[in-house]
């Protein structure tokens, strides 16, 4: 397809999106836009708020940024109180300057003040055609444009299949270092290596505990595996926001529901909790088992990611652990 044709494309698997994947689709956008710059969703949403913050930071420049992310209808035109609401979000937070990105378009008025305010706008052509140029959510091969359904496939819900891909069994068992990695990717780009350097972990763990978030649906993963040409990154999502702002400010009591809901909602969890409570316990040779049966890992990759299984069904309130001749996950809950 031509770039006409790639335009109207994103612009339609834009508007499928729900209200919060279209802003880590922004978040992407903006990302790949600004190679200096680092952005993510923000940890709570408000109408007329920042819905990402970024900043560019360099030697010779140091500005934040709030932006705004507004899946609006074409019909339905963003007009200058919403501006207004938006340059007082701007003045609470302390950022330097804004942005208001929506996939509808500006009236005179709200162009006017934003003009007056220094906020820049971005309205749909902009953004879709900028989508095209940068070559997000689209390839291009052969002089044309074509559909990167990998890179759409990222959002929204998984599909289901017979066995549990081994990407959604995970393989991480401190979640203290979940916690680091998890704050590094919202601190930085979300390269690897900038988790590695941020986070002090090696390079294996950065991708293992990264994927471990994408689990719990904290972390969005930015770029499919198989498009090598480019650096695998990962961003925050709203909850995976909110959970590292609590841990960060000492609300464990606020951050800890958030995790035990990311755990009951991974697909290997979640198979799980039946046969559980309905034998009462599980030995860890069987739940060694229960994964091999579950998935298409070899014993001894099952018997590995089994591990950290049972850290994480340990973690859950309904699921207590018994020590004697060998461990056992016993269930409590409903």
């Amino acid at each position: 397809m031509d770039a006409a044709a790639a335009t109207e494309y994103v612009e339609h698997r834009a508007m499928s999106l729900s209200a919060a994947e279209f802003e880590l689709l922004c978040e992407s956008v903006l990302t790949e836009s600004l190679p200096p710059a680092r952005f993510s969703v923000t940890a709570f949403r408000q109408d007329g708020g920042i819905d990402i913050d970024g900043r560019v930071s360099n030697p010779l420049l140091d500005v934040s940024l709030g932006v705004q992310a507004k899946q609006y209808d074409p019909s339905n035109t963003v007009g200058s109180p919403a501006i207004q609401r938006f340059q007082g979000a701007l003045a609470d937070t302390g950022c330097d300057t804004g942005t208001v990105i929506t996939t509808s378009s500006f009236t005179t008025p709200a162009a006017e003040s934003a003009e007056r305010a220094g906020i820049h706008l971005v309205n749909g052509s902009a953004l879709f055609e900028s989508m095209v140029d940068l070559r997000v959510g689209v390839r291009r091969g052969g002089g044309q444009f074509e559909p990167d359904e990998g890179f759409w496939n990222l959002f929204g819900e998984t599909d289901e299949t017979s066995t549990v891909p081994s990407k959604r069994i995970p393989l991480a068992n401190s979640f203290e270092t979940l916690d680091a990695v998890l704050s590094a990717i919202g601190d930085t780009r979300g390269t690897k290596d900038d988790i590695v350097s941020s986070a002090g972990v090696s390079p294996r763990h950065a991708d293992l505990y990264a994927g471990a978030g994408w689990i719990l649906g904290f972390v969005h993963q930015e770029w499919p595996d198989e498009e090598t040409h480019r650096q695998r990154r990962w961003s925050l999502t709203r909850s995976g926001a909110r959970y590292i702002a609590y841990r960060t400010a000492g609300l464990n009591a606020e951050a800890e529901p958030l995790l035990l809901d990311g755990i009951r909602n991974a697909e290997i969890i979640e198979r799980l909790a039946h046969p559980l409570s309905e034998s009462e316990s599980f030995g860890h040779s069987e739940l060694v088992d229960f994964v091999e049966s579950e998935s298409e890992l070899s014993r001894s990759s099952a018997k590995r990611r089994a591990s950290s299984v049972g850290v994480w069904l340990a973690r859950l309130p309904e699921v207590s652990v018994e020590n004697g001749r060998g461990k056992r996950y016993v269930w409590n809950g409903n």
